[in-house]
């Protein structure tokens, strides 16, 4: 016979067990009280103002440097005609000074400090590389006046017809204010042409523009007038009553228009 099957275990129920009890809630704040934000945002301010300063001062520190190599290579070169011996000779000076200070107790100094360093070498130099630049500018402005000049001559004197309503007197007056900015250029330059390159300018590039300007605001508003409009024909008055008869095309007399009698 076959044996009868196990009884399944037998499960005993377990009896959940709550506990109930109050939870105390906290109510707190973690934001700083006015005066530290205060404190704080002052501290970030002054390191921000540190930062700037610098970086200010990392680069007036390269710009006196930059300046005491091209100023050398400059005043032995291209500036040197623009400069006197004795000039060229104290600055040099000053600028081997400059150098030693850079790399030594000017390693690590203020940016006052090397700003007033580059000041005081541009007080020399500067004056040479001005001649230089006028040397190479004046030329060119003078060649624009003269050439303003001789447009201004062309248009005073033309005897096209555009400029058939422009007055003797008005023409003149644009001729006789050429021959002074004329007059003025050659003086000038005849002056300059007597100076040393390396002695102040006696006339500057921007003068000779400014004079070029001053011509063209004065010939301009004459020349450039419009001609003034033909005056329109005036029409053939009418017939007046009791006039005669206008005559037909052959001489004779307009036939009179036939009226109704009553």
């Amino acid at each position: 016979e076959g044996e009868e099957p196990a009884a399944a275990p037998e499960m005993r129920k377990v009896k959940k067990l709550v506990r109930k009890a109050d939870l105390t809630v906290l109510q707190a704040s973690q934001c700083l009280d006015a005066a530290t934000l205060t404190e704080l945002a002052k501290r970030e301010r002054d390191m921000h103002t540190a930062d700037l300063l610098v970086g200010a001062t990392e680069v007036a520190k390269n710009s006196l440097e930059e300046y005491i190599y091209e100023a050398r290579a400059k005043v032995e070169g291209d500036f040197a005609p623009f400069i006197e011996a004795a000039d060229q000779k104290l600055f040099l000076a000053n600028l081997m000074e400059a150098e030693d200070w850079l790399y030594d107790e000017g390693d690590d100094t203020t940016k006052d400090a090397y700003l007033e360093k580059l000041a005081a070498l541009k007080a020399l130099g500067e004056p040479a590389a001005e001649r230089f630049r006028e040397d190479k500018e004046r030329p060119r402005a003078a060649r624009e006046l003269r050439d303003t000049i001789a447009q201004w001559a062309d248009r005073a004197t033309s005897q096209e017809e555009s400029y058939s309503h422009i007055t003797p007197e008005e023409r003149q007056r644009i001729i006789d204010r050429i021959e002074k900015v004329q007059e003025w250029l050659d003086e000038k330059l005849d002056k300059q042409s007597l100076k040393p390159k390396w002695d102040a300018p006696i006339i500057f590039a921007n003068e000779i523009a400014k004079q070029c300007e001053d011509l063209a605001h004065f010939a301009k508003p004459i020349m450039s007038r419009p001609k003034p409009q033909p005056k329109p024909e005036e029409a053939a008055p009418a017939p007046e009553a009791g006039s005669a008869t206008p005559a037909t095309a052959d001489g004779s007399a307009a036939p009179e228009e036939e009226m109704d009698v009553d």
